[in-house]
């Protein structure tokens, strides 16, 4: 009987994980996005206010996370139609480990330069900025600054980004 209960409490948990990582209740009205800075994985500090007058796509991701994996190539696509538009991906890795965000990006032909991953306690430092509580998790930062979407990248679309242009 104590077992059961135990078992219910877990179902309940993961349940309403869920359902916050796809209805993420958070206020949806426009606000500044905190400042962050990370190394990308050639070792460059990147800051997120060098992109002003650009808009950014913010997304927080990890190679162990299928949702993530899943979603990942949909965004580099989605993003890469607006290249000529002046938008920028920005990747923030939740991998324990550098190299193995390395290894996935490099296996399956993705850029390495817009990948962040300081150490696995600055960029969780980030995600707590953002607060986000599962991933993949992904921002549209407009020109000035402000956050325009956030939520799940497989809800983001042209119509996400398009105004922002």
């Amino acid at each position: 009987m104590r077992d059961t209960g135990i078992w219910i409490v877990v179902v309940l948990v993961a349940l309403g994980a869920a359902w916050a990582v796809m209805n993420p209740t958070s206020d949806d009205s426009p606000r500044p996005a905190p400042e962050f800075s990370l190394e990308n994985l050639e070792g460059e500090r990147v800051a997120l206010s060098s992109f002003v007058g650009r808009v950014v796509v913010l997304d927080f991701w990890a190679t162990w996370c299928k949702p993530c994996i899943k979603a990942f190539p949909g965004l580099h696509d989605l993003v890469g139609q607006y290249a000529s538009s002046d938008v920028a991906l920005l990747v923030v890795s939740l991998d324990r480990i550098e190299e193995r965000a390395r290894q996935y990006l490099v296996e399956n032909g993705f850029p390495t330069d817009n990948v962040l991953w300081s150490s696995m306690e600055e960029s969780r430092a980030v995600k707590a900025q953002y607060g986000v509580i599962g991933i993949p998790h992904t921002f549209v930062i407009d020109r000035e600054g402000i956050i325009r979407f956030s939520g799940h990248p497989s809800r983001l679309s042209n119509e996400d980004i398009a105004p922002w242009l």
